[in-house]
């Protein structure tokens, strides 16, 4: 999801791509996919100018004119691509400059660290421009974030699966949750979630992270004897849920346990849904941002018997 980069090369490629709004989350996932370091974007006149960061000595100019090339003959509406060569010191400051204190559904406010954080009744979620992954600004996020609100957290226990930089189980602590458990496949997510939940005063003790995926949060909560937990935060790829996680869900849960599933494009819904159901959970509800969505899931009947008999 949008991110910013920790490490500074000497230079960057600034990739824009100015868009309608509706194709801003599609560019976001190009950029993604494309092996993005760092995302920005802004609103001029009626569109989107969505920049990327990646690292010049990783891109040659070739594989840009593939990227645009490829854009333009798969978006619906016209894009506009362009690119130019920066020092990572712009880079920082240009992030600065896009990013401002955000509202997202009815509880929470994320202000950047840099900034004084405005007077208000939400709970306020401090990151700093330099967290590897995840500002809370993609669809996906959003969607993860406003599905907590629904969930009674106090004294909650969490799992965090590709917890990128840490956003859903700081919420979900500042909720008022006791425990999480997060895990990520990159190192720079594992040390963004820590510093992120530094910020946030959030004690070592209370989110533990480590570098790997489901297996890990497993054993973890195995190990604390918090398992199974209450509840289960997933924001990734639709394919990486199914191959990876959907298999393991259940290692994690009892009769009462839930689930919130992002990173999903609409259109792979009924799939995604499909493999649930073959592993005994349910999608109780389905929430939409543009062409994005969460499912909020539950173990079957059938399922959540058979481990509150073990």
């Amino acid at each position: 999801m949008p991110s910013t980069p920790t490490q500074t090369p000497e230079k960057w490629w600034e990739v824009s791509v100015t868009c309608d709004l509706a194709l801003e989350d599609s560019i976001y996932w190009a950029f993604d996919q494309l092996g993005s370091k760092g995302t920005a974007s802004q609103t001029k006149d009626s569109q989107r100018i969505i920049t990327a960061y990646l690292p010049q000595v990783q891109f040659q100019p070739t594989e840009l004119e593939r990227f645009k090339a490829d854009l333009i003959e798969t978006s619906p509406q016209r894009v506009d691509v362009s690119w130019q060569i920066i020092d990572g010191e712009d880079w920082a400051k240009s992030w600065k400059s896009h990013w401002q204190a955000e509202e997202i559904g009815d509880r929470l406010l994320i202000n950047p660290a840099w900034m004084i954080p405005p007077v208000t009744e939400r709970t306020i979620l401090t990151l700093d421009p330099g967290s590897a992954f995840g500002t809370g600004a993609h669809a996906t996020t959003q969607l993860c974030l406003k599905a907590l609100e629904t969930h009674d957290l106090q004294g909650a226990t969490i799992a965090d699966i590709g917890c990128g930089s840490g956003i859903l189980s700081i919420v979900a602590l500042l909720y008022g949750a006791q425990q999480a458990y997060a895990a990520d496949v990159d190192p720079l997510a594992v040390q963004s979630t820590r510093a992120n939940a530094t910020l946030n005063q959030v004690p070592e003790a209370a989110l533990q992270v480590q570098l790997g995926s489901v297996a890990e949060v497993i054993t973890m909560a195995e190990v604390a004897g918090k398992s199974p937990v209450n509840g289960i935060v997933c924001n990734i790829l639709a394919e990486v849920i199914v191959e990876l996680i959907i298999p393991h869900l259940s290692k994690l849960a009892d009769a009462n346990t839930w689930g919130i599933l992002s990173g999903i494009l609409t259109t792979k819904a009924p799939w995604v849904e499909s493999h649930l159901n073959t592993h005994g959970w349910q999608v109780n509800r389905i929430d939409h941002q543009d062409e994005w969505c969460v499912m909020n899931i539950c173990l079957a009947s059938e399922l959540a018997s058979e481990l509150a008999s073990e």
